[in-house]
């Protein structure tokens, strides 16, 4: 399980007026682009919503963990999009509504929105949405695409602010998902979860912080969607029950 990549993105253009003038989005396929991956990434201002739905995990990444939620235990099978592209769950997690677009930065200051070029999302046969009006301007559409990649870009220094507390007071332990079976069976590895020994073990004053900074609550919201992993589980049409655990 990984987040190393721009997951979905092939081919990132930076988007031009000159060049994409006549460029359209048509949504006919749905969230088909999502159906072979089994966790995306999430930002913490997702966490109350998604936490409903999908177990919400750490990754390491770059010497930061990195929340991300699981959308199937099986390699490559996304079981919230079926195969007439529908997200068939209540909340879509902005990583995946934001695509085929992207904000990329390009200073401490400015970024540029980018397209994934490949993406069949995008047609020049003005089939659906045009990106741009015929003065050449952006749309109401694209504006609005435009705020939702920088707002995603914004929160991932949120994420990094919850991740330098996990990892400066060692919160995280890696874990696995076993069946709960006779013979034990893991089903999905690779993953870190918040340990709730170290967590009850801080010190009041680390406690203190914590729910001041806001972390607290996010960390108990992460805690709450692992029981997530059990009706994950029956989606999966798994018969077996499943329990998240430390893998140490």
């Amino acid at each position: 399980m990984s987040v190393n990549k721009p997951l979905f993105y092939n081919q990132i253009t930076a988007l031009s007026r000159e060049t994409h003038s006549d460029l359209a989005f048509d949504n006919a396929t749905g969230y088909r682009f999502a159906q072979d991956t089994n966790s995306v990434p999430i930002c913490v201002s997702e966490f109350s919503a998604a936490s409903r739905l999908y177990p919400i995990v750490f990754v390491l990444q770059n010497n930061e963990v990195a929340p991300i939620a699981v959308l199937g235990t099986q390699p490559k099978k996304n079981v919230w999009v079926d195969e007439q592209g529908h997200w068939l769950g209540d909340y879509v997690p902005a990583y995946v509504r934001r695509y085929p677009f992207i904000s990329v930065r390009t200073s401490e200051h400015e970024s540029t929105l980018c397209i994934d070029a490949a993406s069949d999302k995008l047609n020049v046969n003005q089939e659906g949405t045009t990106l741009f009006d015929k003065e050449g301007e952006q749309s109401e559409f694209l504006k609005q695409r435009f705020q939702l990649a920088e707002a995603y870009e914004t929160e991932m220094l949120r994420n990094k602010r919850l991740s330098s507390f996990l990892l400066e007071h060692n919160l995280l332990e890696p874990a696995q998902l076993n069946e709960k079976t006779e013979n034990v069976k893991t089903v999905l590895s690779g993953f870190m979860v918040v340990s709730r020994a170290r967590l009850e073990a801080l010190d009041k004053e680390v406690i203190a912080e914590l729910h001041q900074e806001g972390a607290l609550e996010l960390i108990y919201q992460h805690l709450f969607s692992l029981e997530c992993f059990n009706s994950l589980a029956k989606k999966c049409s798994e018969s077996n029950e499943v329990l998240a655990e430390g893998a140490a």
